[in-house]
């Protein structure tokens, strides 16, 4: 970086800013001393990122700055610069003009800097190695390896064996370096050897409760795998039937090491007889109620199956239909077995057994299922029923029956059985009977559900009633309805119905309903926000009035305050909703006679220079409308009466006399308001 001082005096002067309605005289710019100073940062080789900050100092209120001579800016740096030559030059606010020359210069950010690498080798086979990378006397370099992911740090873990190329690269100034090395690995396993034996639990003939439990030296940490299964930590095998096994061990090194161990079996019940006898019970004929109980001897421990099925700890069986069976005998102590055949015949209970069943029926309603048939049997004890082959049940009475032709069974605690049909007869409880519906309806509102219908029925007891198809309740008042046609159904409790159709009316809450709706207007100030005009609204006409103004919510009060000059919609409604509405003007006050004399006075004055009227605005004024004068009460004030702002008015408009500025002054101590 580079900084330079430059003078130049007695400059030529160049004026090219236009007049505007606040007038600066141009001195003329000899004599006028500027002094520039240039602070310059060089660029990158094959970058443009050069820069040139001016200073400059001397009699201005400002100075604009150019890098070629013509174009000038307010800043006062030049940024993007490529190595050359450049004339910087500087204006002040007058337009004198001063220049200094300044040269920058490419620089290498490449130079002096070294790419190196340390390695730790990995393990052969293993991807454990690392390359910690190191610059000398650079910063801000991301870090690659065999034109990988670029990243921040300069450590690469994680590497197997082979040749590896690692980059540096700058993020901004393009300079990139190359290292190239190669890792070898080591073998940790070179002169190693693992010595692998075992202890054996030898497993019980036909199960699978061997064991194998593994010792390994010539190392540490040892994991065991067994026939070439995972790794583990454990050195014991479970669960392990006769047979050969392969055994490894590995060590925290991964060395190594494997031996051949054979599990034989052991048959417990050699020498062993088991003896199995039994006693039976035959079953009933057609049912399955026969018994066998087994004992065993030649061991001890004993659990039972039948016909191969689970074992239990018993070895009584019931619930057997005739036929044969095979019943095994096992001990617990290893499992030794013996087996015995046995035939169960049948008995016939029911030989010379009659059931006969009789009943009383009860015919059912039509479309209903309230029938029934009460059933009893003789010939026999402990009678269950069942009707038309449906589950037993300990009595003969079945309800909730429609008509129809029925089935009932009756089997004794033999399981003798007798059967006899019976018909249910279908009864009509509304034959002959007629049920009358009346009743008034009341009218619903418009546009409500207020409707309602009370009906009452004749030619049955136990009365309900249902509307349009719903459900059916005890009365016959039905409220909340809209206007329209419904029908209304009464039911007895022997349901039978009779129905009636109903017409709900319409009722217009407002139709015999005037509402007279006055609007008082109070005016408002102008150029205040919010406005200081009110409306007072009343009404009469109904009871219990709410009002609104353009439509918006209601409220209780008829009083709107802070409205602003305009035209106003104020509306009002009753209790039933009718509504009435009217339309009232809030005038603005009269202009008050300071700010009138004030206005006058800045359209006369202002008018000669054109700066704050027709449209035009100087120094953020406009003073075409009466808000816009009041608005500006301040700089009016600052500018024509204190002096603490540019004089007003300008050339050609003579100075203000000491009354019109009087007459400002008495306007602003009045509170430089529209009505003032």
């Amino acid at each position: 970086m580079r900084s330079t001082l430059f003078r130049a005096l007695s400059l030529a002067v160049t004026l090219s800013f236009p007049l505007s309605c606040i007038h600066e005289p141009a001195p003329s710019c000899v004599g006028v001393e500027l002094n520039v100073e240039a602070t310059t940062t060089d660029p990158m080789a094959a970058l443009k990122n050069g820069t040139i900050q001016v200073a400059a100092a001397g009699n201005s209120k400002y100075f604009t700055y150019s890098i070629n001579g013509t174009d000038f800016q307010a800043s006062s740096k030049f940024v993007g610069l490529d190595s050359g030559k450049y004339t910087i030059t500087a204006r002040n606010s007058w337009g004198c003009t001063t220049a200094t020359a300044v040269h920058l210069t490419r620089i290498d950010p490449c130079a002096g800097i070294t790419l190196t690498a340390t390695a730790k080798q990995p393990t052969t086979g293993l991807s454990d190695g690392t390359l910690t990378a190191s610059l000398t006397n650079a910063q801000g370099y991301t870090f690659s390896l065999n034109n990988g992911t670029a990243q921040t740090s300069n450590v690469f873990t994680g590497l197997a064996a082979g040749n590896y190329t690692l980059i540096a690269q700058h993020a901004t100034n393009g300079c990139k370096f190359t290292f190239n090395t190669t890792l070898s690995g080591t073998d940790p396993c070179a002169g190693v050897t693992v010595v692998v034996t075992g202890t054996t639990t030898s497993p019980t003939l036909g199960q699978s409760n061997g064991i194998i439990v593994a010792n390994a030296i010539g190392g540490s940490g040892f994991t065991y795998s067994l026939n070439g299964g995972a790794f583990q930590s454990n050195s014991t095998f479970n669960g392990l039937a006769a047979g050969t096994y392969q055994l490894t061990a590995r060590s925290a090194a991964g060395c190594l090491g494997t031996t051949s161990i054979t599990l034989s079996a052991n048959n417990p019940c050699a020498g062993v007889t088991v003896v199995v006898t039994t006693t039976s019970t035959n079953p009933t004929t057609g049912l399955s109620d026969g018994t066998i109980t087994a004992t065993a001897t030649g061991s001890t421990g004993f659990t039972y199956s039948i016909n191969n099925g689970p074992f239990q700890s018993t070895g009584t069986f019931t619930g057997l239909a005739s036929g044969n069976y095979l019943i095994t005998a096992k001990s617990n102590t290893g499992g030794c077995t013996g087996t015995t055949q046995v035939a169960l015949g049948s008995n016939n209970p029911c030989a010379g057994v009659t059931i006969t069943v009789t009943g009383t029926v009860t015919g059912a309603t039509t479309g209903t299922n309230n029938g029934s048939i009460a059933a009893t049997a003789s010939g026999g004890t402990g009678f269950t029923y069942n009707i038309n082959n449906g589950a037993y049940q300990t009595s003969g009475t079945f309800s909730n029956l429609a008509a129809g032709v029925y089935t009932i069974v009756a089997k004794s605690a033999a399981g003798c059985i007798g059967s006899a049909q019976f018909t249910v007869n279908s009864v009509n409880p509304c034959a002959g009977v007629t049920i009358a519906v009346t009743g008034t309806a009341t009218a619903a509102s418009t546009g409500q559900s207020n409707g309602s219908i009370t009906a009452s029925a004749t030619g049955a007891t136990g009365l309900t009633y249902s509307i349009n198809g719903g459900a059916f309740q005890a009365t016959g008042s039905f409220t909340g309805l809209a206007a329209g046609s419904y029908t209304v159904t009464a039911k007895s409790t022997a349901g039978c119905t009779g129905s009636a159709v109903f017409t709900v009316g319409t009722l217009n809450p407002c139709q015999n309903t005037t509402i007279t709706l006055t609007a008082t207007p109070t005016p408002s100030n102008n150029c205040v926000t919010p406005g200081t005009g009110s409306i007072a609204a009343s009404a009469t006409g109904s009871t219990g009035f709410t009002y609104n103004i353009n439509n918006g919510a209601y409220q209780a009060s008829g009083n709107f305050a802070a409205l602003s000059p305009a035209t106003y919609t104020v509306g009002v409604k009753d209790v039933n909703g009718c509504t009435q509405t009217t339309s009232v003007v809030v005038s603005p006050v009269a202009a008050g006679p300071k700010f009138t004399a004030v206005k006058n006075l800045v359209i006369a004055r202002c008018g000669g220079s054109g700066c704050h009227l027709n449209g035009q605005t100087q120094k953020g004024y406009n003073f075409d409308t009466d808000c816009k004068i009041v608005s500006a009460w301040s700089g009016i004030n600052g500018s024509c009466v204190t002096g603490t702002l540019n004089k007003m008015p300008l050339s050609p408009q003579p100075a203000l006399t000491a009354a019109e500025k009087q007459a400002i002054t008495d306007w602003v101590n009045a509170g430089h308001g529209f009505a003032n």
